[in-house]
């Protein structure tokens, strides 16, 4: 029997990852979509669970369902509790975390000399290494140069390698940055002044959901050029040198800011209030001076970034991946896609998984490094409680009307504007749903806001995305050639703004998503049937998920969305249904509409 290589991430969005040598297959647990708890933590970020308790269920869990019981090689990251490695409760012959390699009663058999600066020069299993190998070997690419930054890690915030898949193994990495620049703090720091964000007290947590809004945000605003060069010494003012914990000086740094800006920037100090030393909730910028902020913000994220990785690009004027969670942000992915394009006849690749979600599976493909890339898209978990399926069905009869799924009655529905949430195969790996754990609609004007509104509860300005068969992509949006992980931010030509107006952000822009027959059949011949019906084949998508949690992963929770909110319909689509699946619909006497 072939070796089985596990990864372990115990951090913030925590993962574990196998990999089943004689098989060359990998299996891929995000936690937060198994336990049902966002961006849920298993060791060393604020757990949310006993970490010792939840390892001995994830233990029997991967026994179970997947027959894990004896680990050849665990590689893991952020895995200690209590001075305890979380790994030793399994049954591990070695494990590998950071620069030892242990025995199973943690005596060490091997150290590797590489810290963080060189990190990529050994076998060592760090944060950024494991983001920058998760991400190049899913990549198409034989050689690149991957940048790797966040808001953390340990070995470093910002790193750069140079990588191929043609030298050997203990070849094919190089550490070619090491940057002191953190741009993910500061950028997400400015959430807690923004009044149209909704206020998050807890720091840890706000690392995790402010960014992704605030870059939303941006595209209502303007930059204001004075306000350039104050936010550009706002961002420095967070680099790091080590660990310094620079965040206990923010109220300083905003108070300077706020200075250079003539913004006013306003801390709560009343020792009794749970916002103690944070924003005063009730004194957040808004309107103008709040989007201009962020958009301004937004633009220098782009110029300290720009700046730091062009110089590399140049030298070696190959392929470029992005990688970690700021590679989440798609309008600086797409400006580096443009400018290696143009400038060298290059791409650049971001995975699906680039945020920490997909350490455990980077830690994994660090030490397989395979030479054809795996494709992880829908590598998540399977529906937890498929075996209830039936339970679900006999409830019809009752509560729900249900009916093997026609592509022309579907299509009509969606032409009156009804709401669809969409259960098939695996989940995604990775934050964003690509249509297997998705709402759709069509993408007409006021579809955002009855979403936002009845289905989704969330801030108004946030953007929903698009997906288009990829041969149509470039007749819709000024695009070319694949976007399948919605990672690059288009503009969506004018003749089509009005008809498509809810997947057109303020400034004009679309996050694509670009499909094909085979990676999405379902999906693509939905949009083949809207064409055929004299409509745009273009849908709305945005995650299917109950409001605070993770994309869901659970029978169970699609159908209280169906009961609960604004959905009109839910397709199930796995090896017990016909076809293109079932469609339920609640009778409106047991529709409850409190969600």
């Amino acid at each position: 029997m072939g070796k089985v290589i596990v990864g372990l991430a115990g951090s913030h969005n925590a993962g574990i990852t196998a990999y089943f040598e004689d098989e060359d297959k990998y299996v891929v647990i995000e936690l937060e979509r198994l336990i049902g708890h966002k961006n849920l933590s298993w060791a060393t970020y604020n757990p949310q669970f006993d970490p010792f308790v939840l390892t001995h269920r994830i233990k029997e869990y991967i026994k179970k369902n997947y027959g894990i019981d004896k680990i050849d090689v665990m590689r893991s990251i952020s895995s200690d509790y209590g001075g305890q490695q979380l790994p030793f409760l399994f049954n591990i012959k070695m494990l590998e975390h950071n620069q030892e390699k242990l025995l199973p009663d943690g005596s060490q058999i091997a150290q590797n000399i590489d810290t963080g600066l060189t990190s990529g020069d050994g076998w060592c299993a760090y944060h950024h290494k494991s983001h920058a190998a998760g991400t190049f070997y899913q990549s198409p690419f034989d050689d690149a140069v991957v940048f790797s930054y966040d808001g953390g890690g340990d070995d470093g915030w910002f790193m750069g390698y140079k990588m191929d898949k043609v030298s050997p193994k203990d070849k094919q990495m190089k550490t070619i940055l090491y940057s002191f620049l953190d741009v993910g703090n500061p950028y997400m720091y400015l959430g807690y002044f923004i009044h149209d964000i909704n206020y998050v007290t807890d720091y840890g947590q706000a690392c995790l959901v402010y960014a992704g809004k605030l870059m939303g945000l941006a595209g209502y605003g303007k930059v204001r050029d004075e306000w350039i060069e104050p936010l550009k010494d706002y961002y420095h003012k967070w680099d790091r040198e080590g660990y310094n914990p620079v965040e206990n000086d923010a109220p300083k740094f905003m108070e300077e800011l706020g200075k250079e800006t003539g913004l006013d920037f306003v801390y709560n100090w009343d020792k009794k209030s749970e916002f103690y030393e944070h924003a005063e909730p009730t004194k957040r910028l808004k309107g103008d001076d709040a989007a201009d902020l962020i958009a301004t913000s937004q633009r220098v994220f782009e110029i300290l970034v720009f700046d730091e990785i062009k110089p590399l690009i140049d030298e070696y004027k190959t392929n470029v991946c992005l990688t970690g969670g700021c590679a989440m942000n798609i309008l600086f992915n797409s400006i580096v896609k443009d400018y290696v394009k143009k400038e060298h006849g290059k791409e650049v690749y971001v995975a699906p998984n680039s945020s920490d979600c997909g350490l455990s599976t980077g830690l994994v493909l660090d030490y397989v490094r395979p030479k054809s890339p795996p494709d992880f898209t829908y590598a998540g978990e399977d529906i937890i409680d498929k075996d209830k399926f039936f339970s679900y069905s006999d409830m019809k009869n009752q509560r729900f009307y249900n009916n093997d799924v026609q592509l022309d009655q579907l299509v009509e529905n969606l032409k009156n504007k009804n709401i669809y949430g969409l259960v098939q195969g695996k989940s995604e790996h990775g934050p964003r749903a690509l249509g297997n754990r998705s709402i759709i609609c069509i993408p007409e004007m006021g579809m955002k806001e009855k979403l936002n509104l009845k289905v989704k509860h969330r801030e108004y300005y946030r953007p929903f995305a698009p997906i288009v068969r990829l041969k149509d992509v470039s007749k819709y949006f000024n695009w070319k050639g694949q976007s399948r992980h919605m990672n690059y931010s288009c503009t969506v030509k004018d003749k089509y703004h009005g008809k498509l107006g809810s997947i057109v952000h303020a400034d004009g822009t679309a996050r694509v998503q670009t499909i094909t027959k085979r990676q999405n059949r379902f999906l693509y011949d939905v949009l083949t049937a809207m064409e055929e019906h004299d409509m745009i084949p273009v849908l709305l998508n945005t995650s299917f998920n109950v409001n605070g949690r993770p994309i869901l992963n659970s029978y169970q929770d699609a159908f209280y969305m169906l009961e609960n909110s604004g959905l009109d319909h839910l397709i199930i689509i796995n090896e017990y249904t016909k076809d293109y699946g079932s469609q339920f619909t609640i009778k409106p006497e047991f529709k409850k509409n409190l969600y």
